[in-house]
């Protein structure tokens, strides 16, 4: 599988652009890591996930498809828990709905071929 036809490019655009994939994966593993972090950063950064994989094909497109479908994993829940009191029903709900979510997030950022 080829990693991305951006990255096999070369001269600076394809530098700044490598660079600004990097630091992104980065910044997105860093928050799935985190304790509470990523329900405050989750909103900008799920529509810039779906973007760089909608954009890009191969690995690099996998990989942001994947790290959001995760991201929702862990934000969804989080967000019904809060919302409705009763946490085992909601725990229950908020995971079908991120797997729900994290399944359409993946397949929408995938590019039809």
């Amino acid at each position: 599988m080829e990693i991305s036809s951006i990255i096999n490019t070369g001269g600076w655009r394809a530098a700044f652009i490598q660079i600004g994939l990097v630091v992104l994966g980065g910044f997105s593993i860093v928050i799935l890591l985190s304790f509470g972090g990523q329900v405050i950063v989750a909103p900008g950064l799920l529509p810039a996930q779906w973007l760089v994989a909608r954009s890009t094909e191969g690995l690099v497109s996998r990989l942001f498809s994947i790290l959001g479908g995760l991201l929702l994993l862990e934000v969804v829940p989080l967000a019904a828990v809060v919302l409705v009191s009763d946490s085992i029903a909601a725990t229950l709900g908020g995971v079908l709905v991120a797997m729900a979510g994290a399944f359409a997030f993946y397949r929408t950022s995938q590019e039809r071929q």
